[in-house]
Formats: C-alpha cells, sequence, structure tokens
C-alpha cells in the first residue's frame, strides 16, 4: 500500500497539465478543437497587448484577429519549437512593428475608457462610486500619458515584461535582442517612468493649488 500510494501522482503535479505548447501542433494534424484552445488562452491577453499599445479597442481587436488568421493560414508550416507563448507573442509583436510603421506619423487617440491595468476586461463594467471613478481615471491618464512618452522598443519591454508577466529570457526570444538588453530597457522604462509621473503629479498639485487660492486672491489678501 505504501509503495501504491507514492505512486499516485498529485492533484496539481505538472505532468497533469495541459501541454498549450503543442495545441497549434495538434490543430496542424487535425485536432480542430485545440485551435479554440488556443483562442479561449489567448484572446483577452492579446487584445490587452494590442489595446495598451495603440489604445484603441477597435484597433487591437483587428490586430488580435488578424493574429488568429496568421496562425490559422500558417498551422501547416508550424513546427513546434520552444513555448507556444513565445511564438505567439514573437507574431504579436511583429504585426504591431507593420502596423505601427504603417501608421506613421501617429494620429492621437483620445479614448480613455477603458482600463490600463492587468486583468482589464473589454466588457466588463466598473461599480466604483462617481468620485473614485475619476481618481482613478486621472490615474490611469497620467499613466497612459507616461507610458506614450517611452519609446516603442521601450514600450514593447515593458508589456511584455509588466503586463503579460514574461520572464526575460522568453522576451529575449519574442524580439530577438540579448537578455542583457532586455534587462537594459526594462531598468531604463521603469527609471523614466517614475521620473515622467513624478513630473506629472508635481504638475498636477501646482494646478490644483492654483484653483484653491487664485493669484488675484492673493493679491487682494496681500492688499489688505
Amino acid at each position: 500500500m505504501p509503495r501504491s500510494a507514492k505512486r499516485q501522482p498529485a492533484p496539481n503535479s505538472p505532468k497533469q497539465a495541459p501541454d498549450l505548447g503543442d495545441l497549434l501542433d495538434r490543430f496542424r494534424l487535425g485536432e480542430a478543437a485545440a485551435f479554440d484552445r488556443i483562442v479561449g488562452e489567448y484572446e483577452l491577453r492579446l487584445a490587452q497587448f494590442f489595446y495598451r499599445l495603440c489604445w484603441d479597442r477597435g484597433q487591437a481587436e483587428d490586430l488580435t484577429q488578424s493574429l488568429f488568421l496568421k496562425l490559422l493560414r500558417g498551422a501547416q508550416r508550424y513546427r513546434p519549437q520552444g513555448r507556444l507563448s513565445t511564438f505567439i507573442f514573437r507574431i504579436a509583436t511583429n504585426l504591431w512593428i507593420d502596423h505601427y510603421r504603417a501608421q506613421r506619423p501617429r494620429q492621437p487617440l483620445y479614448s480613455l475608457d477603458q482600463a490600463l491595468l492587468a486583468g482589464f476586461d473589454p466588457e466588463a463594467e466598473g461599480v466604483a462610486s462617481p468620485p473614485m471613478q475619476v481618481e482613478q481615471s486621472e490615474e490611469r491618464r497620467r499613466l497612459r500619458k507616461s507610458l506614450e512618452q517611452l519609446t516603442e522598443p521601450h514600450r514593447l519591454v515593458f508589456e511584455l515584461a509588466v503586463y503579460q508577466e514574461l520572464p526575460y529570457a522568453q522576451i529575449s526570444e519574442v524580439l530577438h535582442i540579448p537578455v542583457g538588453t532586455v534587462k537594459s530597457r526594462m531598468h531604463n522604462s521603469v527609471r523614466a517612468l517614475k521620473k515622467i509621473l513624478l513630473a506629472s503629479e508635481e504638475a498636477a498639485e501646482a494646478r490644483s493649488r492654483t484653483r484653491e487660492n487664485p493669484p488675484s486672491e492673493r493679491r487682494m489678501g496681500g492688499e489688505q
């Protein structure tokens, strides 16, 4: 009995977890349901990925669908090499770079109604109180404006590392750059964002003080 108990796999054993890395290959070999599983696993992640780069829900959805079409059309040529997530985000990155270059000069995008943080659901509606919604909207606006000031290579590294939670080694494979370059871009991105956000907060506080105590009132107080 003890030996038999030892041979039983643990409930959460990695061997029992589904191997998503083989799904595209299984689809190539004729398992149609495998592609549905790929869509279920990556659709929201890819929509978030593209949205935080273009800030436009329609474009993010179009790019996501374009990526899945690329997977469908190229499935017969696919051969599993490494993680499927690396393969998919490499395609996503190349698709975004092509789109970004085609859109230059970039048109300003002003839609601020979508959540910025990880876990955002395009279909979900917020339940926060109006004052909290205003505060959250302002925080997202500042973070969005700060992200927009990063160079495109730095934004891609930041997105993959922070929001997609990919390890540096995997980001290196996705972007075809050394791990040291990934670390350097991430470090510079974080440092730049801190500096930009601090300046933005100081400017916001200065504007708030000006509204609370306009210059005309200060002069009148001084004359008295």
